[in-house]
């Protein structure tokens, strides 16, 4: 009678035992309230990208207009009357010239001397036609020629580079006498209203929206 007694509680006890033991391993409450900390993960997520879409739909649009067909004196002009928007609207315009050629040079050079001893390296090396700027803003450059195409400045360039001068570089140069046409940028839609108004003054002249210059 008392072994079965014993036996009864010992096996009471591995039940209960059991009954710990395996509660360890049951699905926790605090699984079902990770739900909601997830939701609110999400939404925020999906604010944050919302608030980025946003933001870049308020960047405003830079739009660009070219200003063809003006005479000299009509050119003189309008650049008065843009210079005084500028100064009123958040705008700019460049000045563009019809016809350019391609100049291939070697870029300023720190003094005269280092730029003679420049060009001496290059005549040594075989170069013809090269010479030092003298003045203005490429002042101490070496030209290596005026090409009427960047197809014939990349030539250059390669002959150049063929005899071992790095470093050289093609800048667009207005051709002498040419004729020039505006480029206006502006973020401003009312600004560029204003110039079909001033361009009424010069009816023989034309405005046409195009892509902006990178």
């Amino acid at each position: 009678m008392m072994k079965r007694v014993a036996g009864v509680l010992l096996l009471a006890n591995l039940m209960l035992a059991g009954f710990f033991i395996g509660q360890e391993h049951w699905p926790h409450a605090s699984s079902e309230t990770m739900l909601p900390m997830n939701v609110d993960r999400l939404s925020l997520r999906s604010q944050s990208v919302h608030a980025a879409q946003k933001a870049v739909s308020l960047v405003p649009e830079v739009m660009c207009v070219e200003w063809r067909g003006l005479t000299p004196e009509e050119f003189s002009q309008v650049r008065e009357q843009l210079k005084a928007m500028v100064a009123e609207r958040v705008m700019s315009f460049a000045e563009v010239p019809l016809d350019t050629r391609r100049w291939v040079i070697f870029p300023p050079l720190p003094s005269p001397q280092s730029a003679a001893a420049k060009l001496n390296e290059l005549v040594a090396a075989g170069l013809k036609d090269a010479f030092v700027v003298k003045d203005g803003v490429w002042r101490n450059a070496i030209s290596l020629g005026l090409f009427a195409n960047d197809e014939a400045a990349r030539r250059r360039v390669r002959e150049v580079e063929d005899r071992g001068v790095l470093g050289t570089r093609i800048e667009v140069m207005p051709r002498q006498g040419t004729d020039y046409y505006f480029v206006i940028r502006s973020e401003d839609p009312d600004a560029l209203k204003g110039l079909s108004e001033i361009r009424q003054a010069f009816p023989n002249s034309q405005q046409s929206r195009v892509a902006c210059p990178s």
